[in-house]
């Protein structure tokens, strides 16, 4: 249960870390000038698009090592960070407001918007930790080693 709360922790810190992840025209090129400094919209794309995945990448295959090294059934953690995600969704979808100001109910229904795509997105990152890291052999004694 810890394991599965800590990846939950560390993928929001990777969402929230990267910067405003809702508008993507508001990032700042200043990382990727540093490593072209010829005006190139697509390779700037692909290099800032790349920034904001690493921290996925890192989570998804930490999260396969130790889904692996506790040696769990295939999926349980799996399910258990799906099953956080769905209540998460289904108390964003009770909280949708269609009274008020614009405003309100836009934000109601974005965080609605957002955390059903983070049930998708999390689907997307264990297929990713299973392809990074799915024929990584860890070795037998290794639990024995640290007692």
């Amino acid at each position: 249960m810890r394991t599965g709360i800590m990846f939950l922790f560390f993928v929001n810190v990777a969402f929230f870390g990267t910067g405003n992840v809702a508008s993507l025209a508001s990032f700042s090129l200043d990382s990727v000038y540093r490593l072209i400094t010829l005006f190139d919209p697509f390779l700037m794309s692909a290099l800032l698009l790349f920034k904001i995945f690493i921290p996925f990448f890192l989570v998804s295959a930490v999260f396969g090592v130790l889904n692996r090294s506790l040696e769990l059934p295939p999926f349980s953690l799996f399910l258990f960070v799906l099953s956080t995600t769905d209540v998460m969704t289904v108390n964003f979808f009770f909280l949708v407001r269609d009274d008020g100001s614009w405003l309100d109910i836009g934000m109601s229904i974005s965080h609605f918007c957002i955390s059903g795509l983070f049930v998708l997105f999390t689907i997307v990152l264990f297929v990713l930790s299973h392809a990074l890291v799915g024929k990584v052999l860890i070795p037998v004694g290794a639990k024995d080693k640290q007692r």
